[in-house]
Formats: structure tokens, C-alpha cells, sequence
């Protein structure tokens, strides 16, 4: 176990990152998951899949929301893969014909005063656009240029008034310093929340 200022990782054995694998496209949650996970997003060598879970997993390529729109989430496939709630993600991606993950946990920070402290940042997901939907908790969003996704969000075309952008993802870092230098860096980061920017939640 690795652990920096705000967080522990903790590294993933192949068959661990397997049946997590296997569970997002629908198997038993491994025993040993007992994290409060609520999204899924999953980066593929043909596009992306979102996903939300809900005692099971919901993603945006199966035949309930909008399979036709989405790459097929098949081993073969996978790049990156990320499971992330409001304190934990896990990241598992391929790595030289091999599957590595690992597990980064929240550690309680909020008491010390410290620059090292975990700094959050919204990002703006691609869409100014309703497509599609929503549909079993997914809506499909757009550009003008053509570009799209599906995202475990629903959303209405008001959403989008005036070329709005409303979509965002946040993101959490961690930081550690350089023992000689005394330059800080990020060390890691993960995903925390999907969300529309009125405050909505997911």
C-alpha cells in the first residue's frame, strides 16, 4: 500500500481486476468491494460507455438504454476503466497484454492544515446539446460538429439554453513534495462525481 497526503492506493492483482471486469457487465460484486461506487466510465479502443450503479450495473451500451449509439464493452476492447464514488475509485486498465488496476481511498484530512492538502477541480463534459432521451437514466448529448456520448445523466433540452455546456466531472487530486527540491507535484487523481451544473444530482 502506497499512501500520500489525503489517500491510500493500493495496488490490484490481475484476477481482482478481472472479476471487477466481469461484474460491471454483470456478474456478482466481489466480496471484497464493499466501497459506496455510483458511476462507471469506461474508455474502449472504439469510444466510451458511462454507467451508473444501482444494486446492479447500468451501462450506456446495453440493450435498455442506447446500444446502438455505443461501443460493445467486451474484454477485448477495454483501455481504461474507471469505478468512482464520492471517497473511492478504482482504475484498471491494460497494460502490455496484461489487466493492472488499483485502489485509491480517501483518508480523513479534513482536521490539518497542510498545502498538501487534496485540491478539486469541475471539468466541462463534451455536450451543448439533448440528442436523445433520456432513457433508463441515460441521455444522449452532442455538438454541433457531430461529436456525442451517452451519459448516465438525465437531462432535458432546457439544460442546454443558450449553448449551455452543463455537464461536469470532478475531479480530485493529490500532491506530495519533492524531499530535495521542495517542489510539489500531483502525484495522483481521481474521479469523484458526475453531475449537471444546476446542482442536480445524478
Amino acid at each position: 500500500m502506497n499512501r500520500l497526503f489525503g489517500c491510500e492506493i493500493t495496488s490490484l492483482k490481475e484476477n481482482s481486476c478481472l472479476e471487477i471486469v466481469k461484474w460491471v457487465k454483470g456478474d456478482e460484486r466481489p466480496q471484497e468491494m464493499k466501497d459506496d461506487f455510483k458511476w462507471v466510465l469506461i474508455h474502449c479502443t472504439d469510444g466510451v460507455i458511462w454507467g451508473y450503479y444501482d444494486k446492479v450495473w447500468y451501462i450506456s451500451s446495453s440493450s435498455q438504454a442506447f446500444q446502438e449509439r455505443c461501443p460493445q464493452f467486451v474484454e477485448d476492447n477495454l483501455v481504461e476503466l474507471r469505478i468512482f464514488g464520492r471517497d473511492t475509485e478504482i482504475l484498471i486498465w491494460r497494460n502490455e497484454g496484461t489487466i493492472a488496476g488499483r485502489l485509491l481511498r480517501d483518508v480523513d484530512t479534513e482536521s490539518i492544515d497542510s498545502f498538501l492538502r487534496p485540491a478539486e477541480e469541475d471539468r466541462i463534459l463534451l455536450g451543448d446539446r439533448l440528442l436523445e432521451g433520456p432513457r433508463n437514466g441515460f441521455s444522449c448529448v452532442g455538438t454541433a460538429t457531430g461529436q456525442e456520448q451517452v451519459v448516465p445523466v438525465e437531462c432535458s433540452h432546457e439544460d442546454f439554453e443558450e449553448g449551455q455546456w452543463p455537464l461536469r466531472l470532478k475531479v480530485r487530486h493529490y500532491f506530495e513534495q519533492d524531499e530535495k527540491t521542495g517542489i510539489v507535484r500531483v502525484a495522483a487523481s481521481r474521479l469523484v462525481e458526475l453531475y449537471k451544473e444546476n446542482g442536480n444530482g445524478v
